[in-house]
């Protein structure tokens, strides 16, 4: 593994020290610029007919080799109109806002510019003047708008994203993503550390289907891009604040500043977004608000006309309130169980989420000649996060948690991209590093505990012992005795071991019940001697004795405290490379493979004190830290063919994604789960394009996969802890079968049209690729919608040339949800929909654009829950966490 480090860093630095090197074929110039004049970097020139494409630079200029002299060019770029035209020399090019909503965006998706419709995979992709327009600024509102993803978010410190079925949320430690996500190139797949505003954004893409050639190795079913605004070479700005209900208040924007001319530009940019929390604690504060502050600087150099550098520095701190974990069994004291009104979390204003992101990127990019082309990405990524959460989601003291968890990550990936006639493709390496550690406590009062559920658990340690003598009694005793005692007996047994307890009146016992001196005051009546009796039985008779006299009357600790942590460190090195030749006019295939080496260290360390009587509620004590590591070595690739017809492109393909092996400690040093890498097959035909004049754009998928070694988490039985634990296992096949459909229709340059609708029919096989029947077995993927939809209006009016009005409506639609993959019926939530709209009025003053609006997000104030189940199900108390409720708002930005 050393030597292989060594190789990557020096092929590294030989990359780098020719960057100044590379020459250049003789070429015809051009420039592109807006209807203001100013340059516009970054736009796509593609010859029709062939795979070449260029990009301007940040001037607007572009350049073609001179091999190329004539045919037709198309001009493509974000948020402007399409253009296409012949070749001449000294082209300038001028290029024309469109104020479509979702028009066609350009991606990077195989690692080049390339136009979404051109691209033969299933991406969907939002600009980020889409993301204005919808007035969009979280992940999971962004979701709602891209058929087949969905992103839970309890809490930036929590989230759950899932593609196509396929749920990625594991916090631990040594978990491994299902689904990459990516900024600016960089992985960034760590649960607690993968939520981020979206401000200042030039695209988001979200590839799906298993993408491993192209995302690496944790895109078993896809992958999130996130793209933000690189520094251009003119000054440009924009101030934007918000105010509305729950007090939402909010301020973003960037200054774009040059500072050589055409050689070096500066971009900083911020985003402030807050409300308080939609659910009142009864026990002090509120839950479920928001507290975001981002910051964003990035610096773009030119050595020369052919190569660029990036420096990106990111940082997040976000302050959140405590979650809403709302039990639907024990209501607040004058409240109710709903998990919509006030909740009564003893610990307070105690609870709350505390989390710090940072991280540089640096990104090169160098153009050898028009044919050849390198590029690097280096990123170091940093994250510390502290959550102190009520898992039982009562005003008992039961489970009172706080999780603990960071981590560093650093990646560098080279690839060298080619494209010359009928092929184009690219060849590369990558290396990834991650150190990260996860500390869960756990507090509890188990004077509370043992009423509300540690009786049930420590009945099943004592009632046998009390089940034998209550047999043996009678066969004891003089007849005459034998039906009081039996009566005796099952009261005895019904008052230690009730069926349940009314939390409302019994909510804490000072100590257990008196097993050994309820039964011996009980016999003396009758004038036998409780221990004599045993004594004369032996063995067994001693062991009935010991047992009910060491659980006797014990007092119960009233601050009983345990703690477990995790560990992972995880290296991998990948080899990748990626073509699509051009067989005939407009037949194109493509093919690609990524091998990967992967080494995983996986810790577990417990420093709790066992209580006497239960001994450990979730985590067993450890003597020190203990390893346990593995290598791990695979493959992942595609083909794809794919034929490009008068703006259309219609594809089939076949690939393979992985997700890697898991070495999991159950909450204990000797409990090890050693998981087999997932296995994805997809099978996948698509149809995307424009018709009618390309007023209608529409993209097309439908995919089946089967799914091998799928891993999971299930509640079991642990010895040593009196609560359920949660235990990592492979549980066996499952399957999926879906369709996708995005269509957007212009109907003219007022009104355009937007709908997105997904159908995953995912399930578990009813047996596992041995023959054996499987737990869950025809139960439907958790947190999967069968059905989801979303559609809306882009609604605007020229009142003069520089004043246009709007309105933006959308619906966004899912059918019913489980939370868990055991599909309690108890743990879901049925279909609903929700509306949002946005209006308003922008006007251009001199060189200032002005834009006042109003918005209301979840207009109808529907209610919904995002989430259900969670770390109370281990104790039987299940919680349930609210959406949001409706949001009304105000904004004005100012741009120039």
């Amino acid at each position: 593994m050393k030597m292989f480090k060594r190789l990557f860093f020096s092929l590294s630095l030989i990359a780098f020290s020719t960057l100044s090197f590379g020459a250049v074929d003789n070429v015809n110039k051009g420039v592109v610029v807006d209807d203001n004049g100013q340059p516009l970097p970054g736009v796509v020139i593609s010859l029709m007919g062939s795979n070449f494409s260029v990009v301007t630079n940040a001037s607007g200029v572009f350049s073609l080799p001179s091999s190329i002299n004539r045919g037709e060019l198309q001009f493509s770029y974000i948020g402007y109109k399409r253009q296409r035209l012949n070749i001449a020399d000294n082209m300038k090019v001028v290029m024309s806002q469109d104020h479509k909503l979702l028009d066609e965006v350009l991606v990077t998706t195989q690692k080049r510019n390339q136009s979404a419709v051109d691209v033969p995979v299933a991406v969907s992709a939002l600009s980020g003047q889409s993301l204005q327009m919808l007035n969009v600024k979280q992940m999971d509102e962004m979701a709602q708008y891209i058929p087949g993803l969905q992103v839970q978010l309890q809490s930036p410190n929590n989230p759950g994203y899932v593609i196509r079925g396929v749920t990625s949320d594991d916090g631990a430690s040594y978990s491994q993503p299902r689904i990459s996500v990516f900024q600016d190139g960089v992985p960034m797949s760590r649960s607690r550390a993968s939520v981020v505003e979206l401000f200042d954004m030039e695209r988001v893409e979200v590839v799906k289907g298993p993408q491993g050639t192209l995302f690496g190795r944790g895109a078993e079913i896809g992958a999130m891009h996130f793209i933000t605004h690189k520094p251009v070479n003119y000054l440009t700005g924009e101030l934007s604040l918000n105010y509305g209900t729950h007090n939402q208040r909010g301020a973003s924007g960037f200054i774009n500043t040059p500072l050589i001319k055409d050689k070096l530009s500066n971009r900083f940019s911020f985003s402030y977004d807050a409300h308080d929390g939609f659910i009142k604690n009864l026990s002090g504060g509120s839950l479920n608000g928001k507290s975001a502050l981002a910051l964003r600087n990035s610096t773009r150099l030119f050595t020369d006309d052919n190569t660029y550098f990036d420096l990106i520095l990111n940082y997040q701190y976000d302050d959140y309130p405590g979650t809403s974990f709302k039990s639907n069994s024990l209501a607040p004291v004058g409240g109710d169980v709903s998990p919509f009104t006030a909740a009564s979390l003893e610990e307070g204003k105690r609870l709350g989420i505390k989390r710090h992101v940072g991280g540089a990127t640096l990104l090169s990019n160098h153009d050898y000649n028009s044919n050849l082309h390198l590029s690097t990405t280096t990123g170091f990524r940093a994250f510390k996060s502290n959550e102190n959460f009520d898992a039982d989601g009562t005003y008992l003291p039961l489970l009172d948690c706080e999780e603990n968890e960071k981590g560093i990550q650093f990646s560098h990936e080279m690839r060298l991209n080619y494209n010359k006639g009928n092929f184009n493709g690219f060849v590369g390496a990558s290396y990834f590093y991650e150190n990260s550690n996860q500390q869960a406590v756990v507090r509890s009062n188990l004077q509370s505990l043992y009423p509300a559920y540690a009786y049930k658990a420590f009945a099943a340690k004592v009632q046998p012992q009390i089940t034998k003598l209550a047999d043996m009694l009678p066969t004891m005793l003089p007849a005459a005795y034998q039906p009081a005692v039996s009566q005796m007996m099952s009261a005895l047994l019904k008052k230690w071991f009730p069926s349940s307890y009314d939390l409302t009146t019994t909510s804490k016992l000072t100590s257990t019940p008196d097993f050994y001196g309820d039964v011996k005051t009980a016999l003396a009546a009758y004038n036998i001697s409780l221990d004599d009796m045993l004594a004369s039985l032996g063995t067994q008779g001693q062991t009935i004795l010991a047992t009910i006299k060491s659980s006797s009357a014990l007092p119960l600790n009233t601050s009983h405290y345990e703690e477990g942590t995790n560990y992972g460190i995880n290296q991998a090195a990948e080899v990748f490379a990626d073509g699509t030749l051009n067989v005939a006019k407009g037949l194109s295939f493509t093919a690609g493979l990524r091998g990967t080496y992967e080494h995983q260290r996986t810790g577990y360390e417990s420093k709790t004190q066992p209580d006497p009587l239960f001994g450990s509620i979730l985590y067993q004590p450890t003597n020190k830290t203990v390893y346990a590591s593995d290598d791990y070595y695979s493959w992942v690739g595609r083909v794809v063919a794919n034929y490009l017809f008068s703006g259309n492109n219609a594809y089939v393909s076949v690939s393979r994604g992985r997700r890697p092996g898991v070495i999991a400690f159950n909450n204990s040093a000797d409990n090890i789960s050693h998981l087999k890498p997932e296995i994805i097959i997809s099978y996948e035909v698509g149809l995307k394009g424009a018709l009618l004049h390309k007023m209608l754009n529409y993209d097309f998928s439908a995919y089946y996969y089967d799914w091998s070694h799928f891993q999971t988490m299930t509640l079991t039985d642990a010895t040593g802890s009196i609560a359920k634990v949660y235990t990592a296992n492979d549980a066996g096949k499952a399957h999926c079968l879906g369709l996708e459909v995005g269509l957007n229709y212009a109907l003219d340059s007022h009104i355009s049209l937007f709908a997105n609708y997904a159908y995953i029919d995912g399930k578990f096989n009813n047996n596992d690729e041995n023959g054996n029947p499987q737990e869950y077995a025809g139960h439907r993927f958790r947190l999967t919608p069968k059905v989801t939809y979303s559609f809306g209006v882009n609604a605007g009016y020229d009142i003069d040339r520089n004043t246009r009005v709007y309105f933006r409506p959308s619906y966004v639609y899912k059918s019913k949800v489980y939370f868990e993959d055991d599909n309690d019926p108890q743990l879901t939530q049925d279909g609903f929909g929700i509306v949002n709209v946005n209006l308003g009025i922008s006007r251009k003053i001199k060189n200032i654009m002005y834009d006042f609006s109003l918005y209301g997000k979840n207009a109808l104030n529907k209610k919904y829950l995002i989430d259900a189940g969670n770390s109370g199900n281990q104790i039987g108390f299940p919680t349930f966490i609210a959406g949001s409720p409706s949001v009304f708002g105000a904004q004005l930005r100012l741009s120039f």
